[in-house]
C-alpha cells in the first residue's frame, strides 16, 4: 500500500510539472488553462481509493509492447480503464492486446479497443450564412476511457480476474499510436439503485441550465457531427432565413459504445433534475437506450439504461421513473462531464436471441435451397423433412427463440401490435405452416425467404439505435417542464417566414464571389456534399492560394452552358464518357499543357487517366475510380469444401458445384439502356471488357477509330461470356447484395464499393465473407493475369475559362490525398458510412478505415485495373454489345453472327463520329 501511495505522489508531481510547463506556450495559454482544469478534475473524479492505478507516462506505437508492475490488494474482477491521448493522425480505433502476468485474461477476446476522441473545430458557414456541421478534429488532450471488447451482438466493458498479490501487465499495440498516462483497474462493484434524497438534502433552486446537444465537447467517433432541422421552432437555435446546426446524433449516433460528452458550466453543489429534448423516430412502438455517466461514473443503476420512447416529432421530458417522478442527480461544485453512450438496454437479450434465430434461419434456408433451387416447383414432392433430417428440430428451436423474442419485446415496449413484434410473429406463422404441412413445406419457401429478410431487418434496426438530441437541461428540483416551449403562433410565424424566403433564396449557389479573379465550379450533388466541399474550399484551398471559388449546384448541360456563355471554369465528378465527348467538340481545356501535369498523374494508379485522353490531349483528371472484385462467403465455401478460385478454370469448377447445390453465382450485368448507364463507360457495365483484357485483346484499334469486336479472338471471348448465361445458367438479373447476405449466392463479382454496403447493412455476416482479386487467365509461364476494367468520374476545365491556371490549381487541390480523404470522411460524418466515396487517389484510400487484410487485397486488385479508352462514338459500343448479348441469351441466336452484325453497326457509328469531329481539335 505504501508503494501505491508513493506512486500516486510521483504521479501528481508529474502532473504538476506538466501543468506548469503547459503555460510556456503563450499563444495557447487560454486553451492550456482549460485543459489543465479538466485534467485536475478528471484525475480526482475518475479514480477512487479502491482502484488500482498503474502510472505509465509512455508513448506507444504500433507493434510495440510495454510492461508494468502493480500490486492488487484483493482478488476479484476489475474493469480496465485507460488514461491516454492519441498521437497519430488516423480514423481507426486504437486496438491492443492485454496480458496479465504470462497469460491473456480472456483468450476469446484478445483484441481490445479504445475509441479515438474527437471534437468540433470552428463552426462552418457557407457564403450565404447557412451553417453546417463543423469539421471534426482529434481531441488533443488526455482523456479517461473504459476499455471495450466487442462482437457481432454487443459491446461491453472489459474486465479481468486479478488475484491478490504482485503482478505484471503488458500492453501490445496493434493499431494506432498513443501516449499512455495510466492504467486504472476498477473493481467490479454493483451500482446501487436510485434512492431519493431527503428534504434536508441540498437541492438546486436556481434558473434552468441548458446545454445545447450540438455543442458536445468530446466525441468517441469522427462521425458524430451536428445536424440541421429547419422545420420547427421546438428545437434551438432556429432561423427562418438560414440553416443552423441545432441538434446532434441521428443515424451516426447508433452504434453501441458511441459516446458524446458535454462540459457543464460551473455548477453549485446540489441535486438537479435532468431533462432532454430529443426525437426518437426509428423504433416504432419501442425505446432506444442511452447510458448516462457523470465524470465517467454511473450515478445510480437506473442511469445505465435511459429509455427514449418513439414519436415522429420532437419531445421533451425529464429523466424520470415509471410514475413520471424525475430522478435527482447530485453534482458537486464545479464543472462536470456529462456523457450519453449508446447501449442496448433491455433490448440486448432480444437482440441476442434474434441474432441466433437469424443465423439459424439463414443456414436452414441455404439447406432448403440446395434441395429445391431458387425457383420451387410447387407440384413436386421434395420431402424436405426427410432430406434434411434435423429440419423439424431446427424449426422448433427457431420458433421457440422467436416466440421468446416477441414476448420479451412486447414486455419491454408494452405493445402487442408493434411492427417488430408483428414481423417476428409472421415468421413464426410461416414455420407453423411448414411444420403442419410437412409434405408441402416447399410451397412456403418464398414466404420463408420474405419473412426471414424481414426478421433480419428487425435485427438490424435493433442493433442500430439512432437518437436525435437537441439539448440537455439541469433544472431546480420541482420544476414542471425541462424547457420553455414555443407557442403555436411562433411556429406559424416561422413557417410563414420560411415560405417567403423560398422566393428569394438561391438554392443553386453554395458559395459566391464577386471577384473577377475567382473561378466557378459546378457540381451535381446534394446540398450536404456541396456544403462539405465549400467548407474545405474555404478552410484549405482559398486559405492556401487566395483564389476565390464560386461553388454552384447545377443539373445542366455543359454544352448548352458553354454555348450560352454561362459555363463554369471547371466541373467535378462528371460521367466517365463525358470528357472525351466534350473534348471532341472543343469544349474542354487540354490539361497536358500544364508543366506539372505528369507529376499530378502520379497520384493515381497507372492508366487511370486513359479514359480522359483524346488524340494527344488529356481533358480530365480521375476524381473517383471503381473496379470489380470477387466477393465470397467463407462459411459456405467451407461447407462445400471449396477453395477461393484464382483462375477462370477454377471459378468454373467452383461455380458448377455451387450450381449443383441449387445456389447461384453472379457476374455483373448492368443493362445499358439509359443515359446514366451508357455514360458510365463500357468497362463498368459487365465482365466482357475484363475478359477481353485478361486475354490480351484490346477493345479498340490503336487509333481508336474502330473496335476489334470482329476479330476471331474477341468473338471467342464473347461466346465464352454468353456461355455463362446460356449453358451454365447464371442469372441475368439478381439482387446480389441480398442473395449474398442470405448465402444463396455465395460467390459473385461486383464493384468494390459493395464492401461498404455489406459492412453497414449486413453486420450479421461480419467475419463470414471476404473479397479478393478477380479470377484470371493463366499464361504458359504459370502467371495468372487478373486484370479488371474500371469505372469512375472525372474533373475537367472548360476551354472558355478566363482563369485556366487558377482552375488547374483547384483540380490539383481537389485530387490531393488530404483533400479527398477529408471530403470522404466529412461526407461519412453527415450521411453515415454508406456515404463513403470511391476515391481515385491511392494514398487517400489508404487513410480510410478497413477490416484487417481488406486494404491489402484492395490495393493488389487496384494495381491490376486496366482502363478502357473513350473515343468518338464509343457510347454505341455498349449498346452493340448488349444487343448481341440479349439476342444470344434470350433468343438463342448464334454468338458470332450477332457480334458480326452489331459490331459492324458500332464501327459504322464510330466512323461517322470521327468524320463529324475530325477537324474540331
Amino acid at each position: 500500500m505504501k508503494n501505491i501511495k508513493s506512486l500516486r505522489a510521483i504521479k501528481y508531481l508529474l502532473i504538476f510539472i506538466l501543468i506548469f510547463s503547459s503555460f510556456g506556450n503563450v499563444s495557447n495559454a487560454e486553451e492550456s488553462t482549460k485543459s489543465v482544469k479538466k485534467q485536475e478534475m478528471t484525475m480526482s473524479e475518475y479514480t477512487s481509493d479502491s482502484d488500482i492505478v498503474v502510472d505509465a507516462n509512455v508513448e506507444l506505437v504500433r507493434d510495440r509492447s510495454v510492461t508494468f508492475d502493480f500490486f492488487s490488494p484483493r482478488s476479484g474482477y476489475y474493469y480496465v480503464n485507460i488514461e491516454y491521448k492519441t498521437t497519430d493522425v488516423s480514423f481507426e480505433e486504437i486496438c491492443f492486446e492485454l496480458q496479465i502476468d504470462d497469460s491473456r485474461p480472456d483468450e476469446g477476446n484478445e483484441i481490445l479497443f479504445l475509441p479515438r476522441m474527437w471534437k468540433d473545430s470552428e463552426s462552418r458557414k457557407d457564403m450565404f450564412g447557412n451553417e453546417f456541421a463543423a469539421k471534426q478534429i482529434p481531441y488533443d488532450d488526455f482523456c479517461f476511457n473504459h476499455v471495450y471488447k466487442s462482437d457481432i451482438n454487443h459491446t461491453e466493458k472489459y474486465k479481468v480476474l486479478i488475484k491478490k498479490g504482485n503482478h505484471t501487465v503488458t500492453l501490445h499495440l496493434n493499431k494506432g499510436e498513443i501516449k499512455l498516462a495510466s492504467l486504472v483497474f476498477s473493481p467490479e462493484e454493483s451500482v446501487d439503485g436510485y434512492s431519493r434524497p431527503d428534504e434536508s438534502a441540498p437541492y438546486y433552486t436556481g434558473k434552468p441550465i441548458v446545454i445545447e446537444g450540438e455543442n458536445a465537447s468530446i466525441k468517441s467517433s469522427y462521425f458524430l457531427s451536428g445536424k440541421t432541422d429547419a422545420s420547427t421552432v421546438q428545437i434551438s437555435p432556429y432561423s427562418a432565413s438560414y440553416n443552423v446546426v441545432n441538434y446532434i446524433g441521428g443515424g451516426n449516433w447508433k452504434t453501441e459504445g458511441d459516446t458524446l460528452f458535454w462540459q457543464t458550466p460551473e455548477l453549485k453543489a446540489g441535486y438537479y433534475q435532468i431533462g432532454f429534448s430529443f426525437r426518437q423516430n426509428a423504433v416504432i412502438g419501442g425505446k432506444i437506450y442511452r447510458c448516462l455517466e457523470i465524470d465517467n461514473k454511473v450515478p445510480f443503476k437506473q442511469a445505465e439504461e435511459i429509455g427514449f420512447s418513439y414519436d415522429d416529432s420532437w419531445q421533451s421530458s425529464f429523466y424520470a421513473d415509471e410514475k413520471g417522478k424525475p430522478y435527482l442527480v447530485y453534482f458537486s461544485e464545479g464543472s462536470h462531464l456529462i456523457s450519453l453512450s449508446v447501449t442496448p438496454g433491455e433490448i440486448e437479450e432480444v437482440r441476442s436471441m434474434l441474432s441466433k434465430s437469424v443465423a439459424d434461419l439463414g443456414s436452414l434456408y441455404v439447406d432448403i435451397t440446395m434441395i429445391t433451387g431458387e425457383n420451387v416447383d410447387i407440384y413436386r414432392d421434395y420431402n424436405l423433412f426427410s432430406q434434411i433430417t434435423d429440419m423439424e428440430d431446427r424449426l422448433e428451436k427457431i420458433k421457440s427463440n422467436l416466440n421468446s423474442s416477441a414476448e420479451m419485446l412486447q414486455r419491454i415496449t408494452g405493445q402487442k401490435s408493434g411492427s417488430h413484434y408483428s414481423v417476428i410473429k409472421n415468421m413464426v406463422q410461416v414455420i407453423d405452416q411448414m411444420l403442419d404441412n410437412r409434405y408441402e413445406a416447399h410451397r412456403y419457401k418464398s414466404y420463408y425467404y420474405t419473412n426471414y429478410c424481414s426478421v433480419s431487418s428487425v435485427l438490424q434496426e435493433l442493433r442500430n439505435m439512432p437518437l436525435d438530441l437537441d439539448k440537455i437541461s439541469l433544472t431546480a428540483v420541482g420544476q414542471k417542464k425541462p424547457f420553455e416551449s414555443n407557442s403555436f403562433f411562433e411556429q406559424l410565424k416561422f413557417s410563414t417566414e420560411r415560405f417567403f424566403v423560398t422566393f428569394v433564396k438561391d438554392y443553386n449557389s453554395v458559395s459566391s464571389t464577386d471577384s473577377d479573379k475567382g473561378i466557378t465550379v459546378w457540381v451535381n450533388w446534394g446540398r450536404d456534399q456541396a456544403q462539405v466541399l465549400s467548407s474545405l474550399i474555404n478552410s484549405s484551398f482559398e486559405a492556401e492560394t487566395g483564389i476565390p471559388v464560386n461553388l454552384q449546384l447545377v443539373n445542366a448541360s455543359i454544352v448548352q452552358a458553354t454555348l450560352s456563355g454561362n459555363g463554369p471554369d471547371c466541373f467535378l465528378q462528371h460521367a466517365r464518357s463525358e470528357p472525351v465527348n466534350l473534348a471532341m467538340r472543343s469544349v474542354l481545356y487540354d490539361l497536358s499543357q500544364f508543366d506539372d501535369c505528369d507529376e499530378v498523374l502520379k497520384r493515381f494508379q497507372e492508366g487511370a487517366d486513359i479514359p480522359y485522353r483524346y488524340k494527344s490531349g488529356l481533358y480530365a483528371l480521375p476524381d473517383t475510380q471503381n473496379f470489380f472484385m470477387m466477393f465470397y462467403r467463407k462459411d459456405i465455401l467451407k461447407q462445400l469444401d471449396l477453395s477461393v478460385p484464382k483462375t477462370w478454370q477454377e471459378f468454373n469448377r467452383v461455380s458448377k458445384i455451387i450450381l449443383q447445390n441449387n445456389m447461384s453465382v453472379w457476374l455483373p450485368n448492368n443493362k445499358a439502356t439509359d443515359a446514366a448507364q451508357v455514360n458510365a463507360g463500357v468497362g463498368s457495365n459487365n465482365i466482357f471488357p475484363t475478359l477481353l483484357l485478361q486475354n490480351g485483346i484490346q477493345l479498340y484499334d490503336d487509333d481508336g477509330k474502330q473496335t476489334r469486336l470482329l476479330s476471331p479472338e474477341a468473338m471467342e471471348v464473347f461466346e465464352l461470356w454468353t456461355d455463362y448465361y446460356r449453358k451454365m445458367k447464371f442469372p441475368i438479373t439478381l439482387d446480389f447484395y441480398n442473395r449474398f447476405r442470405t448465402g444463396t449466392t455465395p460467390l459473385g463479382i461486383s464493384t468494390y464499393s459493395l464492401y461498404t454496403t455489406l459492412k453497414v447493412a449486413a453486420p450479421e455476416i461480419d467475419g463470414l465473407w471476404e473479397f479478393a482479386a478477380l479470377p484470371g487467365v493463366e499464361t504458359q509461364d504459370g502467371k495468372v493475369v487478373s486484370y479488371s476494367s474500371g469505372g469512375g468520374t472525372g474533373c475537367a476545365i472548360l476551354k472558355s475559362s478566363k482563369n485556366p491556371e487558377q482552375a488547374w490549381e483547384f483540380l490539383k487541390w481537389w485530387t490531393r490525398a488530404d483533400t479527398q480523404l477529408s471530403f470522404s470522411n466529412d461526407i461519412e460524418s453527415i450521411l453515415g458510412p454508406a456515404g463513403r466515396v470511391t476515391l481515385s487517389n491511392v494514398e487517400a484510400i489508404k487513410g480510410l478505415e478497413w477490416d484487417d487484410g481488406m486494404l491489402d487485397r484492395l490495393l493488389e486488385a487496384w494495381e491490376n485495373v486496366r482502363e478502357i479508352p473513350e473515343y468518338p462514338g464509343s457510347y454505341y459500343v455498349s449498346r452493340s454489345i448488349y444487343q448481341s448479348f440479349w439476342n444470344v441469351v434470350n433468343d438463342s441466336q448464334n454468338p458470332k453472327d450477332m457480334m458480326m452484325q452489331y459490331a459492324k453497326e458500332a464501327n459504322d457509328e464510330m466512323a461517322r463520329k470521327w468524320k463529324q469531329y475530325t477537324n474540331r481539335q
